[in-house]
C-alpha cells in the first residue's frame, strides 16, 4: 500500500477502510504513519486508532501529498525506505512545515550512534526503536502532542498580545493627536503671561507651569515620533549638519534644568566637518540622552557630553554621575517602556519612550546605542550614527 489512506466512515467495515475510525475521530489529533512495509503499519493500527485519527503513507512522496492536503499533528516516520530515506524526508518536512511546530518521530531499527546523530541533524524530535514497545509509543506520542498543543496555545497568545499592542499604539496615537493642540495653546498663553508679569512669586509659578507643559509636550513628541518610526512613516532625511552647532543647541535646552539642580554640564565637540544626518531626529535623541542624565545625576555632580568622529561615524557620549545601570539591565533599557525603577520594583520616573526613540534613531542612521560604566561612577551612553556623507573608502557620497 503506497498511497495515503484514512478511516473516514463509521458505516464501513474496518477491513474496508484500513483503520475503522468514526466521524467523531476527525476532531482527534491526527497522526501520519509513514512506512513502506504494510505489516509495520498493521502493527501500529490497533495501538493508536482508539485515541487518534490515523493517516498512512507507504513512502515519502505519499507522505508529502498527505501533508499538503491534511492537517497533521505528528509524524511517525520509518527510516529505511526506498527512493528517499526517513532522514531525507524528515529534513524536507521540517523545512516545509517548521511553522507551526510539527513533531517528527523516527521509527528505526538502527541503533548506531552516528545514525541517530544524522537523524537529529535532519530535525527529528525523537526516536522509536524497532520492535516498537506499545507503551513507549503511546507515552512519546502523548508527550509530543502535548508539546504541539502548548506551542499552538503560545502562538495564539502571542497573536492576541500583538493585537493588544496594536490597539494600545492606536490609542496612544489618538491621545497624542488630541493633546498636542490644546497643550500648544496652554504653552502659548503661559508665554504671554510670563511676558507681562513682574518679577516675583507669580512669575516663578508661571515659569514652572510652562516648564511642566514643555516637558509634557516633549513626551508627546517622543510618543508620536516613536510611532511614526515604527511604522516606517517617519523617514530619515539626511542633510549636511554643522555638528558643533547641533550639539550646542541641543544641550542648551537642558542647561537651565541642570543649573537649577546645581549640575555641571560640559560639552566637548571634536568634530569639525559637517555630517550628513537627520538634524531634527538627532537633536531629539541628544536631548533625550542629556535629559536622562540630568534626571539621574545628583546635585553637585557633573555630566560630560563628548562628540567625535570615528571612521565613518559620529559618536556621541553622554556620561552622568547617577547610580549606574546593572549590566544585566542595559540591553532592556532601550526597549519600549523600559525603566530601571520598574525593573527593580520601584516607582517609574517616566513612560520609557525616550531611550527607545534614541535606539530607533540610531538604527535609522545605520548605527547603534549602548550603555557602559563611567570611570569614577555613573553610566555612559554611547550613540553611534553613520555619517551618510562619508563612504568607507573615504569618498564622499
Amino acid at each position: 500500500m503506497d498511497r495515503a489512506t484514512e478511516g473516514s466512515s463509521a458505516r464501513a467495515a474496518p477491513d474496508d477502510i484500513g483503520w475503522g475510525q468514526s466521524e467523531r475521530a476527525r476532531a482527534w489529533p491526527t497522526i501520519l504513519v509513514v512506512d513502506d512495509e504494510e505489516r509495520n503499519r498493521l502493527f501500529l493500527r490497533p495501538l493508536l486508532r482508539d485515541q487518534y485519527r490515523i493517516l498512512e503513507a507507504g513512502n515519502a512522496a505519499a507522505a508529502f501529498a498527505v501533508l499538503e492536503r491534511e492537517r497533521v499533528d505528528l509524524v511517525l516516520l520509518d527510516v529505511m525506505m526506498p527512493e528517499m530515506t526517513g532522514f531525507e524526508a524528515c529534513k524536507l518536512i521540517k523545512d516545509q512545515y517548521r511553522d507551526p511546530f510539527l513533531p517528527v518521530l523516527l521509527v528505526t531499527g538502527l541503533t548506531d550512534q552516528q545514525q541517530r546523530k544524522i537523524g537529529l541533524q535532519s530535525g527529528a524530535d525523537d526516536f522509536l526503536t524497532k520492535p516498537v514497545d506499545p507503551e513507549e509509543l503511546l507515552l512519546r506520542t502523548r508527550s509530543f502532542l502535548r508539546l504541539r498543543a502548548q506551542d499552538a496555545l503560545i502562538r495564539q497568545q502571542l497573536k492576541q498580545l500583538k493585537k493588544m499592542q496594536w490597539a494600545q499604539d492606536e490609542m496612544i496615537s489618538l491621545m497624542v493627536h488630541d493633546l498636542r493642540s490644546p497643550l500648544s495653546g496652554i504653552m502659548a498663553h503661559l508665554q504671554l503671561l510670563l511676558g507681562g508679569l513682574p518679577e516675583g512669586t507669580a512669575r516663578q509659578d508661571a515659569g514652572a507651569a510652562l516648564r511642566a507643559a514643555d516637558s509634557m509636550f516633549s513626551t508627546l513628541e517622543d510618543a508620536l515620533q516613536v510611532r511614526l518610526l515604527e511604522e516606517g512613516r517617519l523617514e530619515i532625511h539626511r542633510i549636511r549638519v554643522d555638528v558643533p552647532e547641533l550639539m550646542k543647541s541641543a544641550v542648551a535646552t537642558l542647561e537651565a534644568v541642570a543649573r537649577r539642580k546645581q549640575i555641571g554640564l560640559e560639552l566637548r565637540v571634536e568634530v569639525e566637518r559637517p555630517a550628513s544626518l537627520d538634524e531634527k531626529l538627532v537633536r531629539r535623541a541628544i536631548e533625550n540622552l542629556v535629559g536622562n542624565a540630568v534626571k539621574y545625576t545628583p546635585a553637585g555632580k557633573d555630566i560630560a557630553v563628548v562628540v567625535r568622529q570615528v571612521a565613518s561615524a559620529v559618536v556621541i557620549e553622554v556620561a552622568d554621575r547617577g547610580p549606574g545601570i546593572p549590566a544585566d539591565m542595559r540591553a532592556s533599557m532601550f526597549e519600549k517602556f523600559g525603566s530601571v525603577e520598574a525593573k527593580k520594583g520601584g516607582i517609574r520616573k517616566g513612560i520609557g519612550l525616550g531611550l527607545y526613540m534614541v535606539k530607533l534613531v540610531a538604527e535609522g542612521h545605520g548605527g547603534k546605542v549602548e550603555i557602559l560604566d563611567r570611570d569614577g561612577g555613573g553610566a555612559l551612553f554611547r550613540l553611534q550614527l553613520e555619517d551618510g556623507g562619508i563612504a568607507v573608502n573615504g569618498v564622499s557620497s
